[in-house]
């Protein structure tokens, strides 16, 4: 095993809340030794901060993920739809094993239910970015104790672990208490301040999302947690929406600030190409008139809002529209919020739960309520959310299918910023559809992925059990096999003009 495991947790302890994680993409290294961990160490506070802070940037890493998700484009780098051998989520490894420290250092202690409470809540969170992009990964024999460490996990069935998540969800939440004399993270939570209350609708919007995730794969799995969950408190106002602030750019760190202009900061090689918005985004909200379009987005040199479409050949690329449509400027400043979960997108979950029947809610005022949160969120006129929400595109109509299409357009609009939510939202439903160029990408069939592959270091290190994962897919490992819950039929979607040039 490579000598990163065994001074892993060496480095931890070294490392303050402020100093940026290394990278590394071994699934392995969740069980090195997390003993030497301690409360006589290091503050279980000092790591969440560290752990909510980096975990939640890591949304703003566009990236491949980026391209995946539609929100941006690559499209004059000439590279195929892939990640190679590494995924997108080297860093979570990371996350797993502090906030495993934190469980542990806070179990024994009734004063620290509710410090646990949270450090379990995010726990999912981060694991369902993980099994999300890969599919079955280990999970229950991740980042174990020091008397418990297994140095070859098992890798758990994408199934079972979300079953486990959806319950770790409801059993947090009922665990978090309002006692004034209990324990709690304070100022060192960057994203509640330590609110329980704020923390027990976090983790039941989160069930929610997960809960909507499996409906194609288990439907009585999915309906069980949304009934239960709906009388829950959830995100339902944007004053309560769950977001990390990065600091500004006088901040010592630059770790510390937004992503983006990190790159901007550094001249970081492709970081102009970052900001290039892809064709699905422009398509759907200039099309539509729609008010947030001057807000999110900044027109190009002609004053067009035309997206760059993704996987173009070359040919492609040098008949397309000459400049770019790009992000707002607000993206790219040194303080940023990143929206971990917000309230219009609890509106198009229940939405969509019941235009499915799973609960007797009325979907057509859950869509207009998403989209009127959204475009409040951004600060659009009032007058302009009103007409907006009386033509075609903000009001349900058609078949459920239809009706469904609609749903996910507008919560990808109002997701923008999070591709991996957005990615994950499209392989469980087809929409929004993509136009694909045809640059040949011979690991993708010229589609968007449908995962991300395991990393070669796992066949060394771990061969036995990542091979047996690889058995389970229905192609193998790689990028075109569906992970559990991508079980709808007839996907992917083609794009009404897929095979027209241009698109637009």
């Amino acid at each position: 095993m490579k000598a990163i495991n065994k001074l892993f947790y060496t480095v931890i302890v070294l490392l303050l809340v402020l100093v940026p994680n290394a990278c590394t993409d071994n699934f392995d290294e969740l069980n090195t030794n997390p003993k030497l961990v301690t409360d006589e160490i290091i503050k279980p506070e000092l790591l969440f901060t560290k752990v909510l802070k980096q975990s939640s940037f890591e949304i703003q890493n566009q990236g491949r993920v980026g391209e995946y998700s539609g929100y941006t484009s690559r499209g004059d780098s000439g590279q195929p739809l892939t990640f190679g051998d590494f995924g997108p989520f080297d860093n979570y490894r990371d996350h797993i094993v502090n906030l495993s420290a934190i469980i542990r250092l806070t179990a024994e202690d009734p004063a620290d239910v509710n410090m646990n409470a949270i450090a379990r809540i995010w726990k999912v969170w981060v694991f369902h970015r993980i099994t999300d992009s890969y599919g079955d990964v280990p999970y229950f024999d991740a980042a174990q104790s020091f008397e418990d460490v297994i140095i070859s996990p098992s890798y758990d069935s994408q199934e079972d672990i979300y079953i486990d998540m959806l319950n770790e969800l409801k059993e947090a939440a009922s665990q978090l208490s309002t006692d004034d004399e209990l324990n709690g993270f304070g100022a060192a939570d960057v994203m509640f301040g330590g609110d329980v209350d704020s923390w027990e609708r976090f983790a039941n919007s989160l069930r929610l999302r997960l809960a909507m995730r499996v409906r194609y794969a288990d439907e009585s799995l999915a309906q069980s947690h949304i009934t239960d969950v709906l009388s829950e408190p959830l995100i339902v106002s944007n004053d309560q929406n769950a977001k990390v602030t990065s600091e500004g750019e006088d901040f010592a760190f630059l770790a510390n600030t937004n992503p983006l202009y990190q790159n901007f900061y550094n001249g970081s090689a492709g970081a102009s190409n970052a900001t290039v918005v892809g064709l699905p985004i422009t398509e759907n909200l200039d099309a539509n008139n729609d008010p947030r379009t001057d807000l999110l987005l900044d027109p190009n040199l002609d004053g067009f809002f035309i997206g760059r479409a993704i996987n173009m050949n070359v040919e492609e690329r040098d008949a397309y529209v000459s400049s770019a449509t790009r992000m707002d400027e607000m993206f790219l400043q040194a303080e940023y919020d990143f929206n971990a979960f917000l309230a219009a997108e609890v509106s198009f979950l229940r939405a969509e739960a019941a235009l499915a029947g799973l609960s007797s809610e009325d979907e057509a005022v859950l869509f207009q309520e998403g989209i009127q949160l959204s475009m409040e969120q951004y600060g659009v006129d009032p007058a302009d959310i009103t007409t907006f929400l009386g033509s075609a595109a903000g009001s349900l109509a058609g078949t459920t299918e239809e009706q469904l299409e609609q749903i996910i357009v507008q919560k990808y609009i109002a997701l923008f910023g999070d591709p991996y939510e957005a990615w994950a939202e499209h392989r469980r439903t087809g929409y929004p559809r993509i136009w694909i160029g045809s640059l040949t990408a011979l690991d993708t069939d010229n589609a968007i992925p449908r995962r991300s592959a395991y990393p070669l270091d796992e066949y060394n290190l771990n061969g036995a059990n990542v091979s047996s994962a690889a058995g389970r897919l229905d192609e193998g490992d790689i990028l075109t096999s569906n992970v559990w819950w991508d079980a709808k039929d007839g996907l992917p979607f083609a794009h009404p003009l897929q095979g027209t040039f241009p698109p637009y």
